[in-house]
């Protein structure tokens, strides 16, 4: 199957949903939250397990999960950058090419025992961006879904 007729079936599906606008804006904020820590692989598991926590759609939550996963490295370099600016202090990655996994793991639960201020830089960042990112991604899945659902259904059809 290729790439984007796996989107766009990806996308009829989601568009498809039965649930309310709020239901799978959250379900798809959820899904995300995972993807800004290191989650072991756990990330799907986590984002269902946040939406049923707050009685989202979980399907629009593994959506949301899917499109997280790719884009961790980047996700993982804006929390050092955010949490770098914010304390005024020097991050220890500049480069995405930098960023591996194991490093991610290490720093995370560093800054959470407080063992080293980059992980401190880490879990800052983190939080804010999750808090950022999750108001943002909601409003803006909400209003799409609430005014235009229908006109974009049709048109990936």
């Amino acid at each position: 199957m290729k790439i984007t007729r796996r989107i766009k079936y990806n996308l009829v599906r989601l568009f498809r949903l039965k649930s309310s606008p709020h239901q799978v804006a959250l379900g798809l904020t959820m899904g995300l939250i995972p993807s800004w820590i290191p989650t072991f692989g756990l990330g799907p598991v986590l984002s269902v397990g946040l939406a049923k926590l707050v009685r989202a759609n979980t399907v629009s939550a593994i959506v949301g999960g899917i499109i997280g996963t790719p884009i961790w490295p980047l996700l993982f370099l804006l929390n050092y950058k955010v949490g770098s600016f914010i304390l005024d202090r020097k991050t220890m990655f500049d480069k995405l090419e930098e960023v591996e996994y194991i490093n991610a793991i290490y720093h995370t639960f560093a800054g959470i025992v407080g063992l080293h201020s980059s992980g401190f830089l880490f879990v800052t960042g983190a939080v804010i961006n999750i808090l950022i990112s999750s108001i943002l991604i909601y409003l803006i899945v909400y209003f799409i879904f609430k005014k235009y659902r229908v006109k974009i259904l049709n048109k990936i059809r």
